[in-house]
């Protein structure tokens, strides 16, 4: 990611922000599942950024990106159920949302970059992760 540690990433940072906005958010929340799987899953996508961050080849931080990228997916979907719910006010629920395509986007453009750029293509990125289900070993996954 041509950066010194985890904590130059913009994503990283971005999805810090996103996971204490969604912590204050959820404060006043009583459905416990609810939120635990949201504070769960914004919570996941800084820890996979800064898991892959020192992994030792492309293959393996990509990885760590794509488990990034599935939870922030998770949290997007959480959050339109969320506003369907009325669980949060309409401003929160739209800042969160926003935090999240950001981060997606960033994550997105860090997959690309690990990837040399092969994600132009159509399909590329079903096809990239069909092939790292394929090729990582059982006991990487």
């Amino acid at each position: 990611m041509g950066m010194r540690s985890f904590e130059d990433s913009l994503a990283w940072q971005k999805a810090m922000d996103l996971n204490v906005a969604v912590d204050k958010a959820l404060a006043e929340n009583k459905n416990w599942g609810f939120r635990d799987q949201l504070f769960r899953a914004s919570l996941s996508i800084c820890n996979n950024l800064a898991e892959g961050y020192e992994m030792p080849s492309d293959r393996h931080q990509l990885k760590y990106l794509w488990i990034a990228k599935g939870s922030c997916n998770e949290v997007c979907s959480m959050l339109i159920l969320s506003k369907r719910r009325g669980y949060f006010p309409e401003e929160a629920i739209e800042q969160m949302l926003g935090l999240q395509d950001e981060v997606g986007r960033l994550i997105r453009k860090y997959i690309q970059n690990k990837s040399g750029g092969l994600l132009g293509i159509p399909g590329a990125m079903a096809l990239l992760g069909l092939w790292f289900n394929l090729t990582t070993p059982w006991f990487l996954k």
